[in-house]
């Protein structure tokens, strides 16, 4: 299976540490930015620092992202893929939706 086949979860800060070594989903504001990594805040106004794929230096002109990747043992997330998101996004209804799908998985897979 490739990095990316089959469904992943979508999560927030606080769930970083269920997910250790899994491939997940998290939306975020973009806060600040180096070379190599990007702080996020998350919907549940928490922080999520991703380590930065080397193909993509772009995350520094975005403001609203949603990233791929896999949560490493140090709970941040290893890039795979970033993608915009709409600067109107709703953070406190998308919150809404991962805690339902923390609770409700099969509808959500």
């Amino acid at each position: 299976m490739s990095k990316m086949e089959g469904s992943t979860p979508r999560i927030t800060s606080s769930l970083l540490s269920k997910y250790r070594g899994q491939i997940v989903r998290c939306i975020g504001r973009v806060l600040n930015t180096t070379r190599t990594a990007a702080t996020l805040e998350t919907c549940d106004r928490g922080q999520v620092t991703v380590i930065l794929g080397p193909d993509n230096p772009t995350l520094i002109s975005r403001s609203n992202v949603e990233v791929v990747g896999r949560v490493t043992d140090e709970l941040t997330i290893k890039e795979f893929v970033t993608y915009d998101i709409n600067d109107n996004f709703d953070f406190d209804f998308y919150n809404s939706l991962v805690k339902m799908s923390q609770n409700y998985p099969n509808l959500f897979s």
